[in-house]
């Protein structure tokens, strides 16, 4: 499918997603008026651009402003199903219907139905993830085991108990997980687990290549974020980034915010369609491209070339993002730290979070250690390293990605 077609398809539910939204989002109608729009101003896609993009920092400043998370919602607060926290923090609604991130569609095409036992490992904990993969999965008709993350000893009983025939979680955290059962005395070769859907973090060439021919296991992967759900998975051919039906992503320009040809790079730029929660031209901070001339696919829709970074400063880090600035409030009132500098590596396929850092004359360096590990952990809901060190030159970055994809 043309990207023109692929964007003329959504004409109408912009129109009527804008209306809708002004009507009944003072969120969005203040955001309208701001802009000197009108819903008559925005008739087809290319309108959009005349709004300028949202920023998932903004959601933290309009929520905190009143009731229905300062005037998006457009339904009570107690008529959702669930209400979810991402860092920041930022409250994601989930409507009380079917399948509402749309990951069914991802799910089907991975392969999963309705003979499948599939493990979910991603996160239940706060984050939408757990939630809304296992409706994904439910939606292609296959049982779930809500496993989380942890407790790996009892997802690895399960698995072989139940005859597990699909994953859903990170990948590093399925080679983990696959590890782990070899060292208990089990054979994962020898289970009947054969296809995985992975999303959150990338997925490495090497990676894939090792869960297929080590173990037999066919591997998915997709794309979305916790405010929008699904933006983009593998078909059949499992090359790119299946754009979805029912929900509007563009590639944007990251100063001006104009929509970019297909094979440029931009920020992905999200409308959604549901009326409970008015998301029009959410900038997610991720870059990509809009595939050119790629092999031909069975799904229709225009691909993603995949994940090709981060527009500011946030970095995802086992599937969730890092802000500098949430380290910052963190460490700013831990008393004898003199200096710090926080490093990402990567690691065996796995991401790996340490905390340098130089202790202030006189201060126990282990204990002042333990302390910035618990408050880097509840600020971020991630475990980091520390490690104290003699220095950190002055004019070092304290944020480094040291990270490399092989």
């Amino acid at each position: 499918m043309h990207i023109e077609t692929y964007y003329a398809a959504f004409d109408q539910p912009v129109r009527e997603v804008v209306a809708y939204g002004y009507a009944h989002s003072p969120a969005f109608r203040a955001r309208m008026e701001a802009a000197g729009l009108t819903p008559a101003d925005i008739n087809a896609v290319a309108d959009l651009a005349r709004l300028p993009i949202q920023r998932k920092e903004d959601l933290i400043t309009i929520q905190a402003q009143g009731p229905n998370l300062g005037g998006m919602l457009t339904i009570p607060a107690s008529h959702l199903r669930h209400i979810f926290q991402s860092p920041g923090p930022i409250y994601d609604p989930e409507p009380d219907q079917p399948d509402s991130w749309r990951w069914g569609p991802a799910f089907r095409a991975a392969g999963f139905g309705p003979d499948d036992i599939v493990l979910n490992c991603f996160g239940y904990h706060l984050t939408p993830a757990g939630v809304m993969f296992e409706e994904g999965a439910r939606a292609a008709g296959s049982a779930v085991i809500p496993g989380g993350i942890g407790a790996q000893a009892q997802q690895i009983e399960a698995m072989a108990a139940l005859g597990v025939t699909a994953y859903a979680g990170l990948p590093s955290y399925l080679k983990a997980l696959l590890e782990k059962a070899k060292e208990q005395g089990h054979d994962p070769k020898n289970w009947p687990i054969n296809k995985a859907f992975v999303a959150a973090e990338p997925l490495p060439p090497s990676l894939r290549t090792l869960f297929e021919d080590e173990y037999g296991i066919r591997v998915y992967d997709g794309y979305g974020t916790a405010e929008t759900g699904n933006l983009g998975f593998n078909g059949p051919e499992r090359h790119g980034w299946h754009l979805p039906d029912d929900a509007l992503v563009q590639i944007c320009d990251i100063n001006t915010g104009a929509p970019v040809a297909p094979g440029q790079t931009g920020e992905v730029v999200v409308t959604l369609f549901r009326r409970d929660y008015i998301l029009v031209r959410l900038g997610v901070g991720d870059l990509s491209a809009i595939m050119v001339d790629g092999p031909a696919a069975s799904l229709p829709t225009p691909r993603l070339v995949g994940w090709l970074g981060r527009s500011g400063d946030s970095v995802k880090v086992r599937g969730l993002f890092v802000h500098p600035r949430h380290a910052d409030e963190a460490l700013r009132g831990v008393a004898g730290l003199a200096a710090y500098q926080i490093v990402i590596t990567r690691h065996d396929h796995r991401d790996e979070l340490t905390c340098r850092f130089v202790p202030a004359a006189e201060v126990d360096a282990p204990e002042l250690g333990s302390k910035i590990a618990g408050v880097l952990q509840e600020a971020l809901k991630l475990r980091c390293n520390v490690e104290a060190v003699g220095e950190i030159a002055a004019d070092a970055k304290r944020f480094v990605d040291d990270r490399t994809w092989e």
